[in-house]
């Protein structure tokens, strides 16, 4: 009869493992308590701009809940800090420290950014071109004018518009005809494009409708600064963040 007491090499590996995978959810939990904190949000407060639960949000900081990589950035974007801020300072073994190393993670770009750019003024297009002229990281950029027609565009950019799979789509908040809240629920709310990363553009916006964006799965805000020299540089670290640090699907 098997002596279930005996303990195996590799179960103390994996429970090992096991508890260096929740010693580093529970510090990416106390991360975001203290930026939460800084910012004098309660937690049920950034729950509400998350878009989840008030005890979704208490598991997060106590690291009973993994936060994958997607919600990370929405943290990072509604709390305005880097995306590595939740893992500065961590003692990693070597097991963690290979799988954030590893190719998945790591993976070098070779191919270029493809983004779609929502926006009916023609001088904040000319604008936007100009800040991507400076970077060194190629970008793919399609604009769409119309609201009405970017459906079309996610639908057939191939077939119809001879065009890559968007890989970021930046949306003006303010469009005629169509909102760009409705249009960002539009995007989320279908399958084939769910999990397609949505940056807002606006020169001005509520609390509200920024509450409202980050719940229906914005990404982030870049803001139309009055000063052409902050907006190009709000661009600027937008496109080279997306282009270089993140990895996407289709890199």
């Amino acid at each position: 009869m098997a002596d279930d007491s005996v303990i195996t090499e590799s179960s103390v590996c994996m429970l090992d493992e096991e508890v260096q995978h929740h010693s580093v959810y529970s510090y990416v939990g106390q991360r975001i308590r203290e930026r939460r904190k800084v910012l004098r949000l309660s937690q049920i407060d950034l729950a509400r701009m998350m878009g989840f639960s008030y005890q979704q949000m208490q598991k997060y900081e106590t690291g009973t809940s993994h936060a994958t990589v997607s919600r990370l950035l929405q943290f990072a974007n509604v709390l305005n800090v880097p995306a590595t801020y939740f893992y500065e300072g961590a003692k990693l073994n070597d097991a963690l420290g290979n799988a954030i190393q590893s190719d998945t993670i790591k993976q070098n770009r070779t191919t270029p950014l493809h983004v779609l750019l929502v926006e009916d003024n023609p001088a904040d297009v000319i604008l936007f071109r100009k800040a991507l002229s400076t970077l060194s990281e190629q970008i793919d950029l399609h604009v769409i004018h119309k609201a009405e027609t970017v459906s079309d565009y996610l639908q057939n950019y191939e077939s119809k518009y001879g065009k890559s799979a968007p890989e970021l789509v930046i949306l003006d908040l303010s469009l005629p005809k169509i909102h760009g809240l409705q249009l960002l629920k539009n995007i989320k709310n279908n399958s084939a494009t769910i999990s397609l990363p949505v940056i807002m553009l606006t020169n001005s916006v509520s609390r509200k409708e920024m509450e409202d964006a980050y719940r229906y799965g914005a990404s982030g805000f870049i803001q139309k600064s009055v000063d052409m020299g902050q907006y190009m540089d709000a661009i600027e670290t937008a496109m080279r963040y997306w282009a270089k640090a993140v990895a996407l699907p289709a890199m």
